[in-house]
């Protein structure tokens, strides 16, 4: 039933007032990223956020968090969290973890997953 209806419905589109038939709109897909998978260390190893990635011009820019939060790591294992609107400063950009210093309730370097900023 569903696959007639749809039949139908894609048949009522390219079929004009006149009952002449038109040419269906050229589609263009819209890319999807892939989803975070996780390895066993609880670490990204697939694309990171769908925000504004730092790139290697970016370095020493300091980039505004879009994230709602963003947990900064600390090599001696600690973390911290950036809120949406609070920034960072990019070490060095261009990977899935960028290095650098995190502002406002954090004020610590660390490093963050990529690709959480305006």
């Amino acid at each position: 039933m569903r696959l007639i209806a749809s039949m139908l419905a894609a048949t009522a589109l390219l079929v004009g007032c006149g009952g002449e038939e038109q040419a269906p709109e050229t589609l263009q897909e819209v890319p999807v990223a892939a989803a975070p998978q996780k390895d066993g260390e609880g670490s990204v190893t697939a694309m990171a956020g769908p925000y504004y990635y730092a790139q290697t011009w970016d370095n020493g820019k300091r980039l505004t968090v879009c994230a709602n939060d963003l947990t900064v790591h600390r090599s001696n294992g600690s973390t911290c969290t950036l809120t949406r609107g609070q920034t960072f400063t990019v070490y060095s950009g261009g990977s899935e973890w960028v290095p650098g210093h995190a502002w406002g309730n954090c004020n610590l370097d660390g490093q963050v997953q990529n690709g959480w900023f305006c």
